[in-house]
């Protein structure tokens, strides 16, 4: 079983993706895969070829200055999203299928932590869908304490689906405003959820 975990810019997917780990299912997250990608030589080529090479340090992207970059332009944002996702789903496709074939009786469940989940449609692609949405004070005063300017937090947020939008559409959502305790708890119920989906498909 192939899960989606998405939600809203500082919402706490990382941390939810973590609790899924720690209960035994088998993550990946996409921008994991996306910081392995710009260490390519051919990706790194074709970027540095819409960017321009000042991105680059010591022959590296930096990513810090390719976000500069592509959070105020919405035409080279797409243009870099046009480059890199397809990769990132193939990636992800080989790594749940390499998953798969290493256990033997049980399906695995396998959680991808995909920021744009919806809006690139590979909801479309996994069997359920999980929304973390966290209220929009919180958010900003964990941003902020992370070193985030509201001017980023702003723009960031801007370039996603509204996180409402998100919940509406998804088979499970997680309200992250509260206590590490209380998202544990929903974690663990919508892990139960999964198990006994898996087990009746």
């Amino acid at each position: 079983m192939l899960v989606g975990l998405t939600g809203g810019f500082g919402c706490g997917k990382s941390t939810v993706l973590k609790l899924f780990e720690e209960l035994g299912a088998t993550v990946l997250s996409a921008d994991s895969i996306v910081h392995e990608l710009l260490k390519r030589a051919d990706v790194r080529d074709s970027i540095v070829e819409v960017f321009g090479p000042d991105i680059l340090v010591k022959g590296e992207i930096d990513r810090k200055k390719l976000s500069e970059k592509v959070f105020h332009d919405e035409a080279k944002r797409r243009k870099l999203e046009k480059l890199l996702h397809p990769l990132v789903f193939e990636t992800i496709e080989q790594n749940y299928k390499k998953a798969a074939n290493l256990t033997s009786n049980t399906e695995i469940i396998m959680v991808v932590e995909i920021p744009l989940l919806f809006e690139t449609g590979f909801d479309k692609g996994v069997d359920a869908v999980v929304v973390v949405r966290t209220e929009a004070d919180v958010v900003r005063e964990r941003l902020r304490g992370k070193g985030f300017s509201d001017e980023e937090i702003r723009t960031r947020t801007a370039a996603q689906l509204p996180v409402d939008e998100k919940a509406s559409r998804a088979d499970y959502v997680i309200d992250n405003s509260g206590s590490l305790r209380d998202t544990e708890r929903q974690v663990r119920a919508v892990w139960e959820d999964l198990l006994r989906t898996r087990k009746e498909g």
